[in-house]
């Protein structure tokens, strides 16, 4: 039973500072959405409304050919060549979001949609920022610990493991155990997950936000010296910059027991290092500083990762993380990326994920993090 006297009340603050995306798992197709160029706007399409449409105006046989056939148009072109344009966007159409940022307007693919809730409002989940703030508290964890971590930085060494990627999580899981598992509640082995201080910080899902808070970014990455090349073929609905955001946080004391200046310093701590050991190596790239957070997909590896943290002081650290990263590519894929290469280039990965938006290039995800007592 949770004491009351030991909890704490706060307001997180959250302000977005580049696009931010956090992804439902879900893609609309090129065929169920539609682009009108006139105005840089894509339309998403309710299928029950559409459906409806479709059947009052004897246009379902017409709709299921093209669904089935291979063109390669989307239902902007359908709906052109059927003179039902407007009828379309007005009627069967759920919520729109504008395209001013997308580099490449013209070529329509499907889109990465951003998570929702349960009225189908785009809104972040709490566990989003506490993924985010885990994250930097290990990497404060492991700088902060004047012993060694040898047996993971070894495991980490080894380029050639044929499953990496469950490797990897093992060594993850003995660092949670280290810096996290360590509560000793009563009937618990050691390391057991029900001793993990974090289950003392829960973090409340944002309110709903509005879908004029949304745009839609396309992927780009960027080389060293600064080339985006052309934009990816991977459309994301994202949350705009300079999109405020609050979530209510409270802290059980007895549970965790770092205060809320801890965690402030970690968040610059890990800002600090990603800046210096991966952001600046790129003769682009201008980088944030003090209290902010990388939150959502398409952040990039080190701002999900502690292994710089891990291999600071190793003079192989960059060959070291584009082992680790080339052994996550499929087989097919290695030549292609070169991620063993990397360390000749002195930065792991070699590109920076960036999109476009406001007639410039940015970064995904970071965000302004405020954190005050209630």
């Amino acid at each position: 039973m949770i004491n009351s006297n030991y909890l704490e009340r706060y307001k997180i603050t959250i302000e977005t500072l580049g696009p931010l995306y956090i992804g439902s798992g879900h893609e609309i197709g090129k065929k169920d959405w539609i682009l009108n160029r006139r105005d840089n706007t894509a339309y998403i399409i309710d299928e029950i409304k559409l459906f409806n449409y479709l059947r009052n105006n004897n246009l379902l046989s017409s709709f299921e050919k093209f669904m089935l056939s291979n063109a390669r148009g989307g239902l902007f072109e359908w709906a052109k060549e059927n003179k039902i344009i407007n009828d379309i966007i007005h009627q069967t159409s759920k919520y729109s979001l504008d395209c001013e940022n997308i580099v490449d307007v013209n070529k329509v693919r499907g889109i990465q949609t951003f998570i929702k809730d349960g009225y189908g409002k785009p809104y972040i989940p709490g566990s989003s920022i506490k993924g985010a703030i885990r994250n930097v508290l290990l990497s404060q964890s492991i700088e902060k610990d004047t012993n060694s971590n040898d047996e993971v930085i070894s495991a980490l060494r080894k380029p050639d493991a044929e499953d990496n990627k469950n490797k990897l999580s093992g060594e993850a899981d003995k660092l949670d155990k280290k810096y996290f598992r360590t509560l000793n509640r009563e009937g618990s082995k050691d390391g057991d997950a029900v001793n993990d201080i974090m289950s003392g910080i829960k973090i409340a899902d944002s309110k709903p936000l509005s879908f004029s808070n949304l745009t839609l970014c396309q992927k780009i990455d960027a080389k060293l010296d600064g080339d985006p090349g052309d934009g990816l073929p991977i459309f994301r609905e994202c949350i705009k910059p300079e999109t405020k955001m609050e979530f209510n946080l409270t802290v059980d004391t007895a549970l965790f027991k770092k205060d809320i200046s801890y965690i402030e310093n970690a968040v610059e701590n890990f800002l600090n290092n990603y800046n210096e050991e991966f952001l600046l190596k790129f003769k682009e790239e201008i980088p944030y500083y003090g209290n902010v957070i990388y939150l959502g997909g398409g952040a990039g590896y080190h701002t999900k990762t502690v292994t710089s943290s891990l291999l600071k002081n190793e003079v192989d650290k960059v060959k070291i993380i584009g082992n680790i990263i080339n052994n996550t590519v499929s087989n097919d894929k290695r030549d292609e990326h070169r991620h063993y290469d990397d360390h000749k280039l002195g930065v792991s990965p070699h590109i920076v994920k960036l999109t476009e938006y406001d007639g410039e290039l940015v970064q995904m995800g970071p965000c302004r993090i405020k954190i005050s007592k209630l």
